[in-house]
């Protein structure tokens, strides 16, 4: 498909075509193909299959996401470190996309102006979804002008900011005088000014562009022309590139559906909507038959062991109150579905659980057709899947309602009391605090996940309940292999891993709500985290 062109549509529109070609002949951004940084002034236009230009949608969307995961997290990275991180990841994700055998600096050019037009399309669409992905792109802009050298930096704003006129050595002489004593009234540093001395790399631009620097006195004015230092460059070249970029998201939310045409429109337009509500993780589909069968009988020995936090909550309310309101019974009973619980083993689940405060006959009439619709046995037989983290995230609910985000429902301490339970290391209750105080609940899933399982930090947040249950059931099988494996090496017996064995797990000393006589694995199912209660 010829992915962006000037066509009628506009200088951002779409039109598919057949087919799929390498040479880019439209105009390059500035003529700068040989760089990795743009304005994006101008779309590509190629033809190119619809499978490459999901590919690569997909690919720079794991950058965007993995590098505000990472920045979040590490609020106090310099900037060369951050650099180094957005690297690996292009690396790990941008990476030999286009098919072409040797990589090299032109396919990545590609790659890159391809892969922002396209996901320019799908986040134009409503303010929030702008403002994201505005915010990252610029982050990205601003790290990667950093790393230019004075004369990069004189290159580049001749190809794409040619109102930055460089300063000629013999105005510069007549006006430095002049450029120190307004840095000395700022209070600049001595090092800022030696550095700035130093480089003897100005700009001129026309004050009415730099309306805050002449507001607050922090530019010489001569003539109408601001002089600008190279130091003070980096803000004003990424709020150029802002206000294009910003622009075109809006110019293209106005025309959106002008964009597709009609032949291409049911293909075309949906896969390009459904980019932002993409989840980026592995498919953990095959979990279902891969760790064994899941029964009503062993669900409360998983729960302890490999639930996330908002599902183990809602088994121990489950489990005290013998009762969920509807909302807790969608969230819990889908997800059961999701990891392998047959239909005839949750009706089981649910009608014991049930049972001391609903009769079996009750239970027929008012719980059971929900059930069995959620697993397409019943109405228009649709098979629901499990609810990921957005959807999650954004329950609300009343008194009395349990679902939702145990990150963003509970207080601070109640959510302190629930991970300490869950044996999740100090430090990492702390930072999974810190991060649902931030309003980062799938990153603060993820700190109590690395903190629970005693393992190295993630890339990005839990995406969802089921990415957690399937990276706990691995790492706790590898693990349990590993042990089996030693001690059958050593000649010793091989014994059945109790829930306490395991890092982290809620079992381990004794939880919250453990019944007398209970053990292991074998205790009563009120041995669930009971803070969350």
């Amino acid at each position: 498909m010829q992915v962006l062109t000037s066509g009628k549509v506009g200088p951002a529109g779409f039109t598919p075509l057949t087919g799929a070609g390498t040479a880019a002949n439209a105009p390059k951004d500035g003529d700068r193909m040989l760089t990795d940084l743009s304005m994006y002034t101008f779309p590509p236009s190629e033809n190119i299959t619809l499978e490459e230009f999901e590919r690569l949608a997909l690919a720079r969307l794991s950058v965007l996401k993995e590098m505000e995961a990472y920045k979040l997290r590490h609020p106090n990275k310099t900037e060369k470190e951050l650099m180094d991180k957005l690297k690996q990841l292009k690396l790990k994700h941008m990476r030999g996309l286009a098919g072409v055998s040797a990589f090299n600096h032109e396919e990545e050019v590609r790659n890159d102006l391809i892969s922002h037009y396209v996901l320019r399309l799908a986040y134009c669409r409503t303010a929030e979804l702008r403002k994201w992905f505005l915010a990252q792109e610029c982050d990205i802009f601003r790290l990667k002008f950093g790393t230019y050298n004075p004369a990069e930096h004189e290159a580049f704003l001749a190809a794409h900011a040619p109102q930055y006129r460089p300063v000629a050595e013999k105005e510069l002489l007549e006006v430095m005088d002049e450029i120190v004593k307004v840095m000395k009234s700022n209070l600049e540093t001595k090092e800022t000014l030696v550095r700035v001395l130093q480089d003897k790399r100005f700009y001129k631009v026309s004050w009415t562009r730099v309306p805050e620097l002449v507001a607050q006195r922090k530019v010489l004015l001569r003539g109408g022309w601001a002089y600008v230092s190279r130091d003070a460059l980096a803000p004003l070249v990424v709020a150029e590139f802002r206000a294009g970029v910003s622009k075109g998201l809006s110019d293209m939310a106005r025309r959106w559906r002008q964009m597709f045409p009609v032949e291409e429109e049911q293909r075309l337009q949906p896969l390009v909507a459904s980019l932002t509500s993409r989840s980026l993780i592995a498919d953990y589909s095959g979990v279902t038959t891969k760790y064994g069968d899941v029964s009503a009988a062993n669900l409360h020995h998983l729960a302890i062991r490999h639930f996330p936090l908002c599902m183990s909550h809602l088994m121990g309310t489950l489990h005290s109150e013998r009762h969920l309101r509807h909302g807790g019974r969608q969230q819990l009973g889908l997800f059961l579905k999701a990891i392998g619980l047959p239909m005839e083993e949750a009706l089981l689940f649910w009608r014991s659980e049930f049972a001391p405060r609903t009769p079996s006959d009750q239970f027929d009439k008012q719980y059971a057709y929900n059930i069995r619709h959620n697993y397409g046995r019943e109405g228009k037989r649709t098979d629901y899947t499990a609810h990921n983290c957005t959807t999650i995230v954004g329950f609300s609910g009343g008194v009395g309602d349990n679902h939702g985000c145990p990150y963003r429902r509970l207080d601070e301490t109640s959510l302190r009391a629930a991970l300490s339970r869950l044996h999740c290391d100090d430090r990492k209750v702390e930072e999974a605090v810190s991060k649902a105080r931030d309003g980062h609940y799938q990153l603060a899933c993820a700190a109590a996940f690395e903190g629970i399982h005693r393992v190295p930090e993630l890339d990005v947040g839990i995406s969802a309940p089921l990415q957690y249950y399937a990276e706990s059931r691995r790492i706790c099988t590898e693990r349990d292999s590993t042990s089996a494996g030693t001690t059958a090496a050593t000649g010793g017996a091989v014994e059945g891993t109790d829930v306490g064995d395991q890092p982290g797990s809620a079992a381990g000393a004794g939880g919250a709500g453990e019944q007398p006589g209970g053990r292991g694995v074998k205790r009563p199912a009120s041995g669930l985290p009971g803070s969350l209660r």
